[in-house]
């Protein structure tokens, strides 16, 4: 025009849908940056409620201290579950024992070992049996887990069959059955430390060899992780290294 340059009807509706599309983007910008420095996010996590009580809350506690605005969910499931979930992307991630079963559709990292023992009521006379004397008792141990895939292995490395008569899912009935003298018990040592401090069972040492296990956090190979699913993994391995 003679005093100059205007925008047309169609550059206004033209610079209206640049704005909004760089408001967006802005703002999508913003999003990224919030869940890159952990001020929002969610994990969504698998594990049995035994590594819950056992391992996972005291640094579930210290997590959430430290990045108070991501929403943690926890599922609970057996190992068979679990790697069922991760599969169907219904879970994050799934912190378990090994062995697991076909560990090449899965990425994981060592959180910490655990060692498995057998474990006798607190009055019971001996602190070690053969294995020969060991068939000679019943045994309370967890059924449709990782620990009896462990178990049932650990029969085939020694070349012995033991005498199973009580099965549980829950893993703190083996002590609680132990306790009232059913039985031994094939458990984890490492979660039954506060049992035996209180004398409500001790551990039966024997010839038999029992191999130390891994924890191990999984994820589905190929997936591409949320920043809140890796600084939590990371996080949690380096705790258990201190």
């Amino acid at each position: 025009t003679p005093r100059g340059v205007k925008v047309t009807a169609e550059g206004e509706a033209f610079y209206a849908h640049c704005t909004n599309a760089m408001n967006m983007l802005l703002q999508g910008f913003n999003n990224f940056s919030s869940f890159a420095t952990m001020e929002k996010g969610s994990i969504n996590i698998g594990c049995s409620s035994t590594i819950v009580r056992y391992l996972l809350a005291p640094f579930i506690v210290k997590f959430g201290k430290k990045y108070p605005n991501i929403n943690i969910s926890i599922t609970d499931g057996v190992s068979g579950q679990l790697t069922s979930m991760l599969q169907k992307n219904k879970i994050d991630l799934a912190i378990m024992n090994l062995p697991i079963d076909d560990i090449n559709l899965y990425d994981y990292t060592k959180i910490t070992t655990t060692q498995d023992c057998f474990i006798a009521p607190a009055n019971f006379p001996k602190d070690f049996l053969s294995k020969e004397k060991l068939q000679r008792f019943p045994l309370v141990v967890q059924k449709k887990s990782n620990n009896r895939t462990a178990f049932e292995s650990m029969c085939r490395n020694n070349d012995i069959s033991l005498n199973v008569q009580y099965e549980t899912t829950s893993f703190g009935l083996i002590t609680d059955f132990v306790e009232i003298e059913l039985g031994l018990g094939y458990t984890i040592k490492d979660f039954i430390k506060k049992d035996i401090a209180a004398g409500r069972v001790k551990v039966i040492n024997t010839d038999l060899e029992i191999v130390p296990r891994d924890v191990v956090a999984l994820t589905k190979k190929g997936n591409v992780n949320s920043f809140a699913c890796q600084t939590f993994i990371k996080e949690l391995a380096e705790n258990f290294k201190q």
